[in-house]
């Protein structure tokens, strides 16, 4: 049985268009990290009344993660982490 995921705890910042981008995030296996870039930016429509918001980013620890927004729960989430190598940067 596949569980849900952990909620993350991310500082964002509210840009000119109101749109949040994620500054730093932490979880229960990572200590506190800065976002060094968002390398890329999307939505996803859920088939239910969801929607959310990924990111992914290069963060300071020089790993390439995937956090997303749940809109509809107000929480993030970190869906994968991986290393910087053989990754294409947006």
């Amino acid at each position: 049985m596949m569980g849900f995921p952990e909620p993350i705890q991310v500082s964002s910042h509210a840009g000119s268009r109101g749109e949040e981008t994620p500054r730093t995030f932490c979880s229960s296996t990572t200590d506190r990290v800065e976002v060094v870039r968002v390398l890329e930016r999307w939505i996803q429509e859920g088939l239910q009344r969801g929607q959310k918001e990924y990111f992914r980013v290069l963060a300071s620890d020089g790993q390439i993660y995937i956090l997303y927004r749940d809109r509809s729960l107000d929480l993030w989430f970190m869906e994968q982490a991986g290393s910087r190598g053989g990754q294409r940067e947006g």
